[in-house]
């Protein structure tokens, strides 16, 4: 039985970029509801275009208020754009730790360069390294006090590591230094968006937006604050006019991409989010998302291949390695399937979706060199793993009648099978005994009056006896003529 992979809710990040809200288990045909978002887990923001304007924030949004960096020299100027573009070119090649500093550098030289900064605390999450990458934030920061992404991210990071009280003593603090704290007040709606406080988020979001209307990020956060109460047509007018402004921004289609499924528009939403990778292949949680949704779409070579970059991109992120293996398995690869499950739970052991997913897998698939029932009988046990660590599963108790019932024609198989070859080598024993009785039991004798057929036989090859030579009779009285 083949069945589709769905989407499921589960912690997404609060605002701009999008986390990896629609992770994803196995289900039958059935469609799902939409995805219920909460905000508690962010990402940071994907790195920078390839060739942003020195000091520029994202949108439209003009540069810090002064004071601000000094300009560089004319020679370091130059110097920062090549290491910037050197960063850009290794990020490229898969080079992430050259890329860091090679950015680290172009910011050293121009403090100007706060995308430089941004794009190797970046990297830094993405290979593990969570405090070179709050350090590089923390750098950003000192520089440009009021850098959004900057700011966000490192939020974001404070956020993931349940720091989230933290970050928001640590922005309303920072908010104090600043004249129009616009990318902090975004920053620190995203954090109280986290902690549960939408109206307060909304609030802060108005603010940043009186200041700056036409500030991309602030829309989107809006947006995505709007999507947690629900009000899905409102975010839906927000992302337009957001999309109006910079129809290049990958987050803005990305985010719409959400409500769209919201509102039960699926086709539209997996348009969306192959428009936020087309813009943005570094985009590695709308990588995510838009393999998921192809895999629900049953496309799962286009799945698998966008999933394999989202993984590369999201090398430690264990939903995007769970979402791999539902393609995988959809592509009924079934070892590479097993592969990818077992590293997503080498990354979160606590997410127990992947037994329920490995149970399926193992329902449904072949493995090589396993015996159907072992096979089902390992599907059960994942299943059992699952409920016991607190999964719950709608569909669990069909899944287990599924496989009982295909353990019951598996044992009943392979007991016909066995009654076959006993009976099979039954009729060989004795076929093999009545030719060993025939060959012992010596031929009959012949019939009365007959010859054997041996003696026969000999007669047959044996000469005729000559005739006896006649004798002559005698006269009387003795003498012979």
């Amino acid at each position: 039985m083949d069945r589709r992979v769905r989407l499921i809710a589960v912690k997404a990040r609060p605002a701009a970029l999008l986390a990896l809200a629609l992770a994803s288990a196995c289900a039958g045909t059935q469609k799902p509801a939409p995805p219920a978002e909460v905000p508690v887990a962010a990402q940071p923001e994907p790195s920078a275009p390839p060739a942003p304007p020195p000091g520029m924030e994202e949108g439209a949004r003009p540069p810090p208020p002064p004071p601000g960096p000094a300009a560089p020299s004319a020679d370091d100027e130059r110097r920062a754009r090549e290491r910037f573009a050197d960063g850009v070119q290794r990020q490229a090649g898969g080079d992430l730790g050259g890329a860091a500093a090679a950015f680290d550098q172009a910011f050293a030289l121009d403090r100007r360069l706060g995308w430089a900064a941004v794009n190797a605390g970046d990297l830094r999450e993405r290979t593990g390294d969570l405090a070179g990458a709050r350090a590089t934030y923390e750098r950003a920061l000192a520089a440009l006090p009021d850098f959004g992404p900057a700011a966000r991210n490192l939020a974001r990071l404070r956020i993931r590591a349940g720091e989230a009280e933290q970050a928001e003593k640590d922005l309303r603090s920072r908010m104090t230094a600043v004249a129009e704290p616009v990318g902090l007040r975004i920053a620190l709606a995203e954090v109280l968006a986290a902690r549960g406080n939408a109206q307060e988020a909304e609030l802060e979001l108005r603010k940043a937006l009186k200041a700056d209307e036409r500030n991309v990020g602030a829309m989107v956060a809006l947006a995505t604050v709007y999507s947690q109460k629900k009000r899905y047509e409102l975010a839906r007018s927000v992302l337009e006019n957001a999309r109006q402004i910079d129809p290049s921004d990958a987050t803005v289609h990305a985010r719409l991409a959400f409500v769209e499924l919201a509102l039960g528009e699926r086709v539209p939403a997996l348009e969306s989010f192959k428009n936020a990778v087309t813009l943005r292949p570094d985009y590695g949680e709308a990588q995510v998302n838009y393999g998921i949704m192809l895999a629900d779409a049953e496309d799962y070579d286009a799945a698998v291949a966008t999933l394999e970059t989202a993984t590369g991109l999201l090398p430690n992120e264990a939903r995007a390695w769970m979402a791999l293996g539902n393609a995988y398995r959809g592509a009924h690869a079934f070892e590479k399937a097993e592969s990818a499950y077992g590293k997503a739970l080498q990354l979160d052991p606590g997410l127990v979706d992947v037994h329920f997913n490995l149970g399926v897998l193992y329902l449904d698939g072949d493995k090589p060199a396993t015996p159907a029932l072992a096979r089902l009988e390992q599907s059960v046990g994942y299943f059992d793993t699952y409920e016991a660590k607190g999964g719950r599963e709608p569909r669990l108790a069909e899944y287990r009648k599924d496989a009982a019932k295909a353990m019951d024609r598996e044992k009943k198989r392979i007991a016909r099978e066995e009654k076959d070859r006993i009976r099979r080598e039954a009729e060989a024993k004795k076929k093999e005994a009545a030719a060993a009785s025939a060959a012992d039991v010596p031929p009959p004798p012949p019939p009365p009056g007959t010859a054997p057929q041996a003696e026969q036989a000999q007669d047959a090859q044996q000469p005729p006896a000559a005739a006896p030579a006649p004798t002559k009779k005698k006269k009387k009285g003795g003498a012979v003529k």
